[in-house]
């Protein structure tokens, strides 16, 4: 599964997205101590891309990217809703 990080140079630090996961009870963005008391998302409770609601809250464009693509995905490309759309066609086409 693929996960997410924040892009710093592009983050406001508004906080959105560690409300709306706070208020899912994921907590999978939270303050790291260091460096500089930045948000960050912890790859192991994060559950993207079957949740997406950090990335519908987030207001600053590519401050939320896949880790493994560097892709951005504030503002949500529209396939990123349909991850399970792919997951079924996959297992179609086998």
């Amino acid at each position: 599964m693929p996960t997410l990080k924040i892009n710093h140079e592009r983050c406001t630090q508004c906080r959105m997205c560690y409300v709306a996961c706070r208020e899912l009870n994921l907590n999978a963005v939270h303050v790291a101590l260091e460096p500089l008391h930045r948000l960050e998302i912890d790859p192991h409770k994060c559950t993207y891309p079957v949740c997406t609601v950090c990335l519908a809250y987030c207001p600053a464009e590519g401050s939320i990217v896949e880790a493994e693509s560097g892709r951005w995905v504030v503002p949500p490309p529209a396939d990123v809703h349909r991850w399970w759309l792919k997951k079924e066609l996959s297992a179609f086409s086998r």
